[in-house]
């Protein structure tokens, strides 16, 4: 289990955030994969990331509005997907917020995101592939007990219990065979 106060933090090269690190493959260089959570503190650009897929999960209560170019308000534990080469502009009309992210690089890694908010879900592992349980809001179980913002990952079948909060699943497979 990883933890907020676990996770590797970076200020964000223009400003205007954080980010914490909770995964990421491989562990140096360019990344096939990350997940992360970022503490939005000001309206600004994202940074530009070409080849990279990008998924958004708003997990504050605050409103996030982002213009791709037309503006967007992304709703509490909802995914959006981006693409992460794209002009994107961020307002949090009320103040800061916190966001999950997860980034895959095109052509070799594919991610999908489920969230779960105060319901129950049977998450199986993929062949060849990674599953993580990411705990947004309140208490979630999947054989561990997780609070707010600890991340999981499930080496078997998991039942996802978030009757009590909200869950982003997380399941990442080799876009073309022989990725590692």
């Amino acid at each position: 289990m990883i933890r907020l106060a676990d996770a590797r933090t970076m200020p964000w090269l223009g400003g205007g955030g954080i980010t914490h690190e909770f995964a990421r493959h491989p562990a140096e260089g360019d990344f096939g994969w990350r997940l992360s959570v970022a503490e939005v503190q000001q309206d600004g650009p994202f940074s530009r990331l070409d080849g990279v897929d990008r998924v958004i999960v708003l997990c504050s209560p605050g409103r996030m509005v982002l213009h791709v170019p037309d503006p967007l308000e992304l709703q509490r534990f909802s995914p959006y997907v981006f693409d992460g080469g794209a002009d994107v502009r961020c307002i949090i009309p009320d103040g800061p917020t916190l966001d999950f992210n997860v980034m895959t690089r095109r052509g070799v890694y594919v991610a999908d995101v489920v969230t779960l908010a105060n319901e129950t879900a049977d998450i199986d592992v993929p062949t060849d592939g990674l599953a993580f349980v990411f705990c947004m809001d309140g208490t979630v179980t999947c054989g561990d007990e997780l609070r707010t913002f600890d991340l999981v990952q499930l080496d078997k079948p998991a039942t996802v219990d978030a009757g009590g909060g909200a869950a982003a699943v997380v399941t990442i497979v080799a876009a073309r065979p022989g990725v590692a």
